[in-house]
């Protein structure tokens, strides 16, 4: 995927969640609550669809992990909140680093994520602050507002670098050259090959 689109579509989302998770916070963990169930669902199918057409060796290694997730749901509804926790911490764990991922690639010059990841925590950081001075009712959910506050930060952070990104060079596959964007690697076709 383009760096650009990565930057803007993960910019959505963080703002989308950052939004959600500091206006309902309240709603959010249910929410995450639900889709673990329905994806740990569709896991156990999929694992037992597995584990019925796989081969004779590989079929109780689906059997068991579809085992382990039943577990895992029945175990859930003893202790909802940390099962929402954790798999709230997961996903944001995992936008984290992607978006941490296509900022330091969306940046072309080395030494400016030096500069712009502290910026980012510190802009956040900020946030927060005056979040809590000013609507201090989202202590309630404290968890919910570090995420969604420096998902939304990151999340705007993202989508300024993907407006602000150059397009990637399109190669001219009839002369075989052309320079990356930072200008930095140019390929040529080797001479005397056709």
């Amino acid at each position: 995927m383009d760096t650009r689109l990565s930057c803007l579509i993960w910019g959505i989302i963080g703002v989308v969640f950052g939004l959600l998770a500091l206006l309902f916070p309240g709603l959010l963990l249910p929410t995450f609550y639900g889709m673990f169930l329905l994806l740990a669902g569709l896991a156990i199918a999929v694992f037992l669809f597995l584990a019925i057409t796989s081969k004779g060796d590989e079929s109780p290694f689906w059997f068991g992990l579809s085992a382990v997730l039943l577990v895992m749901i029945v175990l859930s509804f003893l202790v909802q909140l940390v099962v929402e926790i954790i798999f709230l911490l997961i996903i944001a764990g995992i936008a984290f680093y992607n978006g941490f991922t296509d900022v330091t690639l969306a940046l072309t010059h080395p030494k400016t994520k030096y500069i712009l990841i502290p910026g980012m925590f510190i802009a956040g950081s900020i946030l927060f602050a005056g979040l809590l001075l000013y609507f201090p009712t989202l202590s309630d959910n404290l968890i919910l507002v570090i995420l969604g506050n420096f998902a939304f930060v990151f999340g705007l952070v993202s989508i300024l670098l993907g407006v602000y990104q150059k397009k990637s060079p399109i190669p001219n596959l009839m002369d075989g050259k052309w320079t990356t964007k930072d200008k930095t690697c140019e390929y040529h076709k080797p001479e005397g090959k056709k």
